[in-house]
């Protein structure tokens, strides 16, 4: 596989800004579903509205981050703040849409049906991260799409979790279809049952729930798409970023209500965008496990 590796040289600044503006236009929809979801409201009709004074907004006054800067972050008619979310969301998409498209389609050179994957999970991701910080769960309607879809695409996208020069290999049954769709259902156990299995623990431990469900549902959605090895990896990465945000809320609210879906996200895009890397991690500690066991067997 040849590897580009100057960002400047190989990535045309037109396409890069059109990636990025459909970025921004994908986290403009995901604005409404992260507001409508969790109310079950239709994510159709009706269209664009205030919140606040419910008159609908005319696509003028919608476009992606310009909107909320014209505007100064306020409604054109009943003055109400727009909460800052809405444009970090689009600037969070537009930047996941062109960082995900540079590092596997100029940079490891791979199908394009593999940056879509990761994309529809990414914007998952993106959902359920903001429905968590905002209402401290994880809406079923993302995880029970995105678990089935996640077996889908493992056969429909193949090198999903068996492309060619790259870790992401998977064979037992000698099908390539019937292997990758074996390997994203042991992704989805995986991660599903190392955070299941820590809800059990810290519930004994604490004598109080420590996990929601919702966590075990979203890693059984990312450990269908990514594998098992790479859920693997997010399970042990998601800890270091929960205590960046644990520490200060603990020290300033004094409140032990933390979300941990964000967390879970932000080590799958990690994750993600380094797989060599912790694939190899997981693969060397597997062989010495296998060293060890062996030998103590011997």
């Amino acid at each position: 596989m040849s590897i580009q590796k100057n960002f400047l040289d190989v990535v045309d600044p037109g396409l890069l800004s059109l990636i990025f503006i459909v970025g921004l236009i994908v986290g403009s929809f995901l604005n409404v579903c992260i507001y409508r979801i969790p109310r079950k409201k239709s994510l159709i009709s009706p269209r664009s509205f205030c919140p606040s004074c419910n008159t609908p907004i005319g696509w003028y006054a919608n476009v992606p981050v310009l909107s909320y800067i014209f505007l100064l972050g306020r409604c054109r008619i009943c003055k109400a703040k727009i909460p800052i979310r809405y444009p970090l969301v689009e600037l969070l998409t537009g930047y996941v849409f062109v960082h995900l498209y540079y590092v596997f389609i100029q940079y490891r050179q791979e199908s394009p049906c593999i940056f879509i994957c990761y994309l529809a999970l990414c914007c998952a991701l993106i959902i359920s991260t903001f429905v968590d910080l905002e209402l401290l769960i994880i809406p079923n309607e993302v995880t029970f799409v995105g678990i089935p879809l996640a077996l889908v695409l493992s056969v429909i996208c193949p090198g999903l979790h068996n492309a060619h020069d790259t870790l992401r290999n998977f064979s037992l049954t000698g099908i390539c279809r019937l292997d990758t769709l074996i390997a994203s259902m042991i992704g989805m156990l995986t991660g599903g049952g190392l955070i299941f299995l820590c809800s059990i623990l810290g519930k004994w431990v604490f004598k109080k729930d420590a996990m929601g469900f919702g966590d075990v549902k979203l890693m059984c959605m990312i450990g269908g798409v990514t594998g098992w090895k790479l859920a693997v990896s997010v399970f042990f990465v998601a800890p270091f970023f929960g205590l960046l945000m644990a520490v200060p809320v603990l020290l300033v609210k004094k409140s032990h209500l933390i979300p941990y879906g964000p967390f879970l996200s932000l080590a799958t895009l990690v994750c993600i965008l380094m797989q060599d890397y912790f694939i190899g991690l997981v693969n060397v500690y597997v062989q010495l496990f296998v060293v060890l066991f062996s030998g103590f067997h011997s």
